[in-house]
């Protein structure tokens, strides 16, 4: 009897460490690479979530929805050659790629038909839809009643309007930039990025795209460390950031 439980117990540890690292696999070339890569390298737990768990949900589960090593490893932010495979068939975006390699996983594992096709078709409707939603936003001047500035300039002059001059004076006897996004950050600065909409999309977060500043975050502090500025009646590095210098 003691036998056999040590032969289980050896096939059971031999079996466990037969799975490999995902980072010392090649980067899979196609959604079948995917698969068979995730077979040798997520743990027994990870593979019964994935089964177990409804497809659309998948990739909010406690074990995926931070992204699981897998991401990491196959570059799918980064333009990797898996990126390439799917931008080749329509699919841009690395959380919808993600979703999709979880997506399929679960229906190979279950025994269903992968399609893929139909499944990106899905994808495409949805960015699409996205994308229309944004060119609306970024064409009002209000958005749920709220003014939206269009330009830094104008941030500054909405700010002016809207902050209290103890709130102006606090802000402009700051020592430096880095006290203002200290004092600021976690009020006005949250603010600015919830109100003017930095997170969904409107006409002055795509201001700010144009000019290749991405992070919500980094805008506001743009916004803020100007305006400090701004209140000081030091106009020359804000207006060289803008060009109109």
């Amino acid at each position: 009897m003691k036998f056999i439980f040590y032969i289980l117990i050896f096939q059971t540890f031999c079996f466990s460490q037969s799975k490999k690292d995902v980072y010392d696999l090649p980067i899979p070339k196609n959604i079948k690479g995917c698969h068979q890569a995730l077979d040798k390298t997520l743990t027994e737990k990870e593979i019964e979530v994935v089964k177990n768990t409804a497809e659309d949900s998948i990739s909010f589960t406690e074990d995926f929805k931070e992204k699981a090593d897998f991401f990491h490893a196959w570059k799918i932010y980064d333009g990797s050659v898996l990126t390439k495979y799917f931008n080749k068939k329509g699919l841009y975006g690395f959380w919808p790629i993600y979703e999709t390699i979880l997506i399929t996983y679960h229906r190979h594992l279950t025994g269903k038909n992968i399609d893929l096709e139909n499944l990106i078709l899905k994808y495409q409707a949805q960015q699409q839809k996205d994308k229309e939603f944004y060119i609306s936003q970024i064409k009002k001047d209000s958005i749920s009643g709220t003014y939206i500035p269009k330009d830094l300039k104008d941030c500054f002059l909405t700010l002016d309007k809207t902050l209290s001059e103890q709130d102006k004076s606090t802000i402009r006897n700051a020592k430096n930039k880095s006290e203002v996004l200290l004092i600021t950050d976690d009020s006005l600065g949250r603010w600015i990025r919830n109100n003017w909409r930095l997170w969904g999309g409107s006409r002055l977060s795509n201001y700010f795209h144009e000019r290749n500043v991405s992070e919500p975050e980094e805008m506001s502090a743009i916004i803020l460390e100007f305006y400090y500025e701004w209140l000081q009646n030091k106009n020359e590095n804000w207006e060289k950031w803008t060009g109109n210098q």
